[in-house]
């Protein structure tokens, strides 16, 4: 019985913390933009990953688009488009005008062309919202 007790609560708290995930994942500005860009806004205390966080979030939650999208950094981290007084990144799914996309080992929102499929951007999302849980 006590075994039965300990994995159910082991499985309820990795149940709160993905549940805890998606609301912050839901709490990202996200705006589209003409041409079917879009533009992720800085919220508290982002970086890198949770951009790449809220791009995979339009691509796979908002918009219904297969995890194997590729998204692209159109216009680098920078004075917001849709929000005044923020900063913003844009990305695309179009490659076209950017620069050929590059292999890195870091991630980044300061170089356009950047390239990661949504499912690889979709990592972050866990990084960037449980890091004091672990």
């Amino acid at each position: 019985m006590t075994r039965v007790l300990a994995a159910a609560l082991i499985c309820g708290l990795a149940g709160g913390v993905q549940a805890a995930t998606i609301g912050e994942e839901d709490g990202i500005v996200i705006n589209p933009l003409p041409g079917g860009a879009f533009e992720v806004v800085q919220g508290t205390n982002f970086g890198a990953a949770e951009y790449w966080c809220g791009a995979a979030t339009f691509i796979e939650r908002r918009s219904g688009r297969s995890e194997l999208t590729p998204i692209y950094v159109q216009k680098p981290l920078g004075p917001s488009l849709t929000v005044s007084g923020r900063r913003g990144v844009v990305f695309t799914t179009d490659p076209a005008g950017l620069p050929p996309a590059q292999q890195r080992v870091t991630v980044t929102v300061e170089t356009p062309g950047v390239m990661l499929k949504s499912v690889q951007a979709r990592r972050f999302c866990r990084d960037a919202f449980t890091r004091s849980t672990k």
